[in-house]
């Protein structure tokens, strides 16, 4: 397996374009939202003639998936390069409990002539659904360095090449079943460990044991069940819960396009708990109940939602 590794390894350094140099460059965020950016990058300085270079532009939001959509995406503006192929996805999914959304457009470019090849700033128009509004995303100008072409293996040096991988494969096949099966059960063992777990599940289970709704000190309940709610809050959404008012809470919640069901029932959850603090516990009979339950329905709906957009 040694040879086999070291004959693969003298291989690939021998290759063109082996190293890649990263060149990036980001666009601000739209100011009128704060909550969408674009980026361009190549994925090398410099370039053989006879080689290509790889152009990526990367959209992305957090918060709500559907809110903005991408109206307009054109092929790039080059100078001394040519596209000759290029391609797209998308990705949704969560991270930190917050949701997020990136488009992706790749661009497969080839020098022209030696001397420096410039990718041009991108214009992505956008349209933002919450304020029915268009927008634009303007991206920086790129540039790439062509040197002088390198010497491309003959075919009878790749045939010879791959005739002597195939023979080592063939000798070491044993080895290789054995290593090809850890590997898999090693890559199970991390899907496993890798699972996501919805972060309503950690406020559900501290809702349960700290909350008794049968307690005779309710102001001590409603201060807890105040402070659950705010962190989850400044957890989930990534706004500051634990140091502003309700007022407060309820308009970064509006700005992040949260259901309006969502935003009443955090409102009128919090305004239970500041009555409560206010009047030193004094509060009419079911009001603890009532708060209880209206945290509770707001963790399990996002709780839905969550499993959902990863199923």
């Amino acid at each position: 397996m040694r040879l086999i590794f070291l004959f693969i390894f003298l291989l690939s350094i021998s290759m063109p374009g082996f190293s890649q140099m990263p060149d990036t460059s980001a666009a601000a965020p739209d100011l009128a939202t704060g909550a969408i950016t674009a980026s361009v990058q190549l994925d090398r300085k410099e370039v053989p003639q006879n080689c290509t270079v790889k152009f990526i532009l990367k959209i992305s939001w957090q918060g709500d998936l559907k809110r903005y959509e991408i109206k307009k995406v054109d092929q790039p503006i080059l100078t001394n390069m040519e596209m000759i192929g290029s391609s797209a996805s998308n990705w949704v999914g969560e991270v930190a409990g917050v949701k997020q959304a990136i488009k992706t457009y790749e661009f497969i470019l080839k020098p022209v002539s030696l001397g420096m090849g410039y990718v041009d700033g991108m214009i992505i128009d956008y349209h933002d659904k919450v304020y029915e509004e268009p927008h634009s995303l303007v991206t920086n100008r790129l540039e790439v360095k062509v040197v002088e072409p390198v010497a491309e293996k003959s075919i009878g040096v790749w045939v010879f090449t791959a005739t002597g991988i195939l023979f080592l494969v063939i000798l070491s096949g044993g080895t290789f079943v054995l290593i090809k099966r850890k590997r898999e059960r090693e890559a199970e063992r991390r899907n496993k460990v890798m699972t996501l777990v919805p972060l309503e599940d950690k406020y559900l289970d501290e809702l349960q044991q700290k909350i008794d709704l049968k307690t005779r000190n309710s102001g001590e309940a409603f201060s807890s069940l105040s402070k659950i709610l705010r962190r989850y809050l400044s957890e989930r959404f990534r706004i500051p819960a634990l140091e502003v008012t309700t007022q407060e809470i309820t308009a970064e919640l509006s700005k992040l396009a949260v259901s309006e069901k969502t935003i009443e029932q955090v409102q009128e959850a919090l305004n239970s708990c500041d009555v409560a603090k206010f009047s030193g516990g004094q509060v009419e009979s079911g009001a603890l109940e009532r708060a209880y339950t209206l945290v509770e329905d707001i963790l399990n709906r996002n709780k839905r939602e969550f499993i959902e957009s990863t199923n």
